[in-house]
């Protein structure tokens, strides 16, 4: 469930100032959690509160609550290239056993 320092933070970044749709964005923050978890970004510092991760959910935010479709895409765009960057961090994605395996 996502935190409610990351609720407040998030409507702000997407310009929301009413809570109609706080479970809405909610959800979307626990997709985005899910989702870097499903591609491996598993590490300590894959927390809300880290600035990378909530960079991540920012745009995954900005994506699913875009009125325009390029605007979407662009988006989603800098979403993947930030969870596919932080895949091979160390302290995100990256381990010591996945490089022994390299």
């Amino acid at each position: 469930m996502a935190q409610p320092e990351t609720l407040d933070k998030v409507k702000l970044a997407i310009r929301r100032s009413h809570d109609k749709l706080d479970e809405d964005l909610v959800a979307d923050i626990d997709a985005c959690m899910a989702d870097l978890r499903a591609h491996g970004i598993t590490g300590p510092k894959a927390v809300e509160t880290d600035p990378l991760i909530y960079n991540a959910i920012k745009l995954y935010c900005r994506e699913m609550n875009a009125e325009d479709p390029a605007e979407a895409a662009r988006w989603r765009q800098c979403y993947h290239d930030l969870r596919d960057s932080l895949k091979s961090a160390k302290g995100y994605g990256w381990t010591e056993e996945v490089a022994a395996n390299d």
